[in-house]
This record gives C-alpha cells, structure tokens and sequence, in this order.
C-alpha cells in the first residue's frame, strides 16, 4: 500500500510536482481552490478532494502546501474549513511556496502552538520546467528529523535538495540569497 500524501495547489508549478509525487508510487490526495484543476489532476491519477478537511483527514504523514502567498498559507491552515478543522495529530505541513524569511518562522511557531501539526519550508527553485521534469532544487529547514522523514517526498520531485537549519525560515534565506533574475 502507497503512503498517502496531501497536495494543496495544482498550479503551474504544483500540478508537475503533484504528478511526480504520483509516479514515485505515492497517493496523492489533492486539493485546489480552482475547480478547474480537478479534470486534468483527476486524468493524472490524483485523487481531488473537496475541502482542506479531507487532506487533513486522508494524508498519511505530510500535506504539501505549493499556494502563491502567505495569505493563502494562512487561509489553508487555519482558516474556517481549514487543515486544523478536526485538530488532526502528528501530521507535517510542508510549506514550498516562498514567502519571507520572518514571516514562515511566524507561521511554523504558530502552527506549533496551535495544533498538533509540525511545520517545514521546503522552498523550490527550478521553474515549471524543472518541476515538471522533477529537478527542482529544494531547500528545506525546519526540525532536522522532520525534514528527514519527508526526504522521499523531496527526491520524488528534486535532484538537488538542502537542508539549511531548524528555523523554517532559513530555507527562504537560502532561496533568496541564490536567486538571480535574469538580465
């Protein structure tokens, strides 16, 4: 039996990786606030669900977060109907959106003091070609051993992944130290 694992945010970048959490043998159980997203996810073999409640309830261990904003991260996880709706126990929420460092520390500590959930950040660097081709690179902090534990998630999407710290923040130090826009 496959582990199953939450993916909310079947956008441009979060479709690919979704599809790839997918051929590396996992269920994915995917969540959009687009409806849109569901026939192309469903033809891909995800599961789509239709609230943020049944993630919670489905995911095994981790539920992926790939949703553009702080704002949305904060709706996702807290919000009325939200991943903390029935207070699930012993779950990983993976952050890879960028957000700013201070603010994922901010997020991750009150996702600690508010439930029984562990939060990482997971930041990706590849564009949607390397999501799609599974080569992201993946810059990850939080809780060494939680990081750990989701590295097969990590390699199902990325060849180049990297641990910077326990703060959730330092992987978005990391992200935005070595970008370089194009000239």
């Amino acid at each position: 039996m496959s582990k199953k694992i939450g993916f909310v945010g079947l956008g441009t970048m979060g479709f690919p990786m979704a599809v790839n959490l997918k051929k590396a043998g996992f269920e994915v159980i995917g969540y959009d606030a687009f409806k849109g997203a569901y026939t192309k996810a469903e033809a891909a073999g995800i599961r789509m669900v239709a609230t943020l409640k049944e993630v919670a309830e489905l995911a095994d261990e981790a539920i992926i977060s790939m949703v553009r904003d702080h704002a949305q991260n904060v709706g996702l996880i807290f919000g009325e109907g939200g991943l903390l709706t029935d207070h699930p126990k012993g779950k990983t929420i993976i952050v890879m959106s960028t957000l700013d460092p201070e603010t994922m520390n901010e997020l991750g500590k009150k996702v600690e003091e508010e439930s029984d959930l562990r939060l990482i950040s997971a930041a990706v660097s590849g564009g949607a070609s390397g999501a799609q081709a599974g080569t992201l690179s993946i810059m990850t902090s939080g809780p060494e051993e939680i990081v750990k534990s989701c590295r097969p998630y990590f390699d199902a999407m990325g060849s180049n992944i990297f641990f910077y710290g326990e703060q959730p923040g330092n992987s978005q130090v990391a992200k935005l130290v070595s970008f370089r826009p194009e000239t």
